[in-house]
């Protein structure tokens, strides 16, 4: 099967952001604001396909893109009802409405640090913007967490916070795009900085081999690859070997989580495949 997707621009805009931006909005997290016209495009071009894969029994990307999404803000919204957290950093947050939605809730009582490259970090100041939703307590700042002297501008503005509470720092749909080395190199160097916090946490999707096994060859699978310009990583086997990576990186308690155990209690968990991504709760460890 050939597909054909149109080309990203000259801007550093990924095409899972734009696409992934879509999806949330199309199903309703988050607003209209959230949604590009080229995110629309990317869906309409793969409806099709997609629905040529579940008619096969193969995985659909918007699931799985419903499912890690809702995982993650149920976690982190324990997290904060606990108590542990008022503080968040997210990493490469793109076109997600997390921020949003978070500092809508919990206002002044939560601070929240949107990440990303410079032209994705414009565009979403841009957004948050027209909603009202920048201020003290919601920014948005450029970083390249993997590159060059990412982790000293991630320690910086860690440091703009107060290290007696607790941060949580989330990425989603990072990981599996960079190499082991990177992503090796970005958990030491969180798990050095979430231990400087009265208590810290990293939550992130994951998608490991074992997992995918019987559908790396399906149409879903296929698509995703070619929809990626980086290309995806399967850096662990199984979700234990990836805990172990993280305990080695300086995380005492960690917890990979998979959707179907949410089944019932948290949206879009139960979607056919869902299980296809995994959610890592790291943390240092309660001081």
């Amino acid at each position: 099967m050939r597909l054909s997707l149109p080309r990203p621009s000259a801007d550093s805009i990924s095409p899972t952001a734009h696409y992934t931006g879509h999806v949330w909005a199309r199903n309703g997290l988050g607003g209209h604001e959230f949604s590009t016209d080229r995110g629309r495009l990317y869906y309409e071009v793969l409806r099709p396909f997609m629905a040529v894969s579940r008619k096969l029994g193969g995985p659909v990307l918007e699931d799985v893109l419903l499912a890690r999404h809702r995982l993650l803000d149920h976690l982190l919204e324990e997290e904060m009802a606990t108590g542990r957290v008022n503080q968040v950093i997210e990493l490469a947050s793109g076109l997600s409405p997390r921020g949003h939605e978070f500092s809508r809730r919990h206002g002044s009582s939560i601070t929240y640090v949107e990440t990303d490259l410079p032209d994705m970090a414009e565009r979403k100041r841009n957004i948050l913007r027209e909603v009202g939703s920048l201020g003290r307590h919601h920014r948005v700042e450029a970083l390249d967490v993997v590159g060059g002297d990412g982790l000293d501008e991630l320690r910086r503005m860690a440091g703009t916070l107060d290290p007696a509470d607790g941060l949580a720092v989330v990425s989603e749909g990072l990981l599996n795009y960079l190499p082991i080395g990177a992503v090796r190199g970005l958990w030491a160097g969180l798990g050095g900085l979430l231990n400087r916090f009265e208590y810290g946490i990293y939550l992130s999707d994951l998608h490991v081999a074992a997992d995918n096994r019987g559908v790396l060859n399906t149409v879903g699978a296929k698509l995703l690859g070619a929809f990626v310009r980086s290309g995806t990583h399967f850096h662990f086997t199984w979700a234990d070997e990836a805990a172990a990576a993280l305990r080695a990186s300086g995380f005492g308690i960690v917890e990979p989580h998979s959707p179907s155990e949410f089944a019932g209690r948290v949206a879009d968990t139960e979607r056919p495949h869902a299980d296809l991504v995994r959610i890592m709760a790291a943390s240092p460890g309660t001081k």
